[in-house]
């Protein structure tokens, strides 16, 4: 136990928002997916998210495509 506690008390807090930006990534580009946009315009807001994490999921908040309601994502 006290391993753990060590552990969570040592982290740095750049590993702790770097973690939660790749959560947000991720999950911003789940919600392009859910979104059902164009191929080309999803790929292109994928791929923005990625390059420039913090930027790229910023802008997609505020400009990108949003939900379909009660949609579930495209299946392969």
């Amino acid at each position: 136990m006290n391993d753990i506690l060590n552990f969570v008390v040592g982290l740095d807090s750049r590993w702790v928002l770097a973690g939660l930006l790749v959560v947000l990534d991720a999950w911003a580009i789940g919600m392009i997916i859910r979104a059902r946009p164009a191929p080309k315009v999803g790929v292109l807001w994928s791929a923005i998210v990625i390059l420039c994490p913090i930027i790229g999921l910023l802008f997609w908040y505020a400009l990108g495509p949003k939900p379909i309601p009660g949609t579930k994502a495209r299946e392969s």
